[in-house]
């Protein structure tokens, strides 16, 4: 079952994410077979005080996900988008699936 990789962060250097971290995981959300849904660094809050950036991503499943982030050639590039962002929050869940009655 699908699963999403749901991000959000605050960006402090948008030059270097655009030219460094964008470039850097691209062959890697290829590599997973991931599918960006939601990328935007300046979302609009509707209630509390989020960080400015989300992103969305569609994974084959949760056990891609772990692999995607476990990845040791994936490490550098994912160094980058910490030292270049604050306020993270990560987490994934399974595409929902209704309930069978």
């Amino acid at each position: 079952m699908s699963a999403y990789f749901i991000l959000t962060q605050t960006i402090t250097d948008p030059e270097r994410y655009q030219k460094e971290y964008i470039p850097g995981v691209l062959p890697f959300l290829a590599k997973y077979k991931a599918e960006v849904v939601v990328a935007d660094f300046n979302a609009t809050p509707l209630q509390g005080e989020p960080a400015k950036g989300v992103v969305v991503i569609k994974f084959p499943s949760e056990q891609v996900i772990q692999d995607f982030m476990d990845d040791p050639e994936y490490k550098p590039v994912k160094d980058i988008r910490l030292a270049i962002t604050t306020n993270a929050s990560a987490v994934m869940a399974p595409a929902f699936a209704p309930p069978q009655g």
